[in-house]
């Protein structure tokens, strides 16, 4: 490829206990993903049926698999999508959207419990380490795949962690926490922020 390289930082996936180091790719892989799923080429009014002009700028903000998630995500059934400065008291609010969300998607009870444990806690992960001045935004999105039976729940956010992703003096209890309950739970850290996407394997039908 021509051009001048760009420094790749790592995708971080902490899974059964281990934490793996993937390359995240070229970032302008994205738009290729997009083509290739039909969208651009499209009228506008029809892209933004199929995805959102604000979702698909905040996609591409997103680290590769963040942004599959967004591309292939059913956004035909209900699906969360919601940006918010950090605030101790928005967590109540965010943890009542995903549990709302969570109902009207028609998960079973076991797995709404589940994904609003693990979503708070990534937000909460979020307003500690990533914001310790209080001055930032989170968002989050949540959705069923529409290519396979699962869900995911994405947590972004514009700050830089204060705290190292270790276990010392309490700290990084989340993380396993949110390894536990998710089928799967990736984190990717860089310049702008920290991205972390959860996914469930959903059993219910509708």
């Amino acid at each position: 490829m021509g051009g001048t390289a760009k420094s790749v930082m790592p995708w971080l996936a902490l899974h059964n206990g281990r934490l793996w180091a993937v390359n995240v790719g070229n970032p302008d892989t994205f738009r290729q993903r997009v083509a290739f799923r039909g969208v651009q080429g499209m009228p506008s009014q029809e892209q933004d049926r199929v995805l959102p002009a604000a979702l698909r700028a905040w996609a591409e903000t997103l680290p590769e698999l963040a942004a599959d998630v967004v591309v292939d995500a059913d956004l035909t059934r209900p699906y969360l999508h919601v940006s918010v400065a950090v605030a101790p008291d928005r967590l109540g609010l965010l943890r009542s959207r995903v549990w709302e969300w969570a109902y009207e998607a028609g998960l079973l009870d076991e797995e709404r419990q589940d994904i609003v444990m693990a979503t708070d806690e990534a937000l909460s992960n979020a307003m500690e380490h990533a914001f310790p001045a209080g001055n930032g935004e989170l968002t989050l999105f949540a959705a069923r795949d529409r290519l396979a039976r699962a869900v995911h729940v994405i947590v972004s956010d514009n700050g830089t962690w204060a705290a190292p992703l270790s276990r010392a003096a309490g700290r990084g209890m989340g993380l396993a926490m949110m390894d536990q309950l998710a089928d799967v739970f990736d984190l990717h850290h860089d310049e702008r922020g920290t991205t972390v996407v959860l996914r469930w394997a959903s059993q219910a039908s509708v």
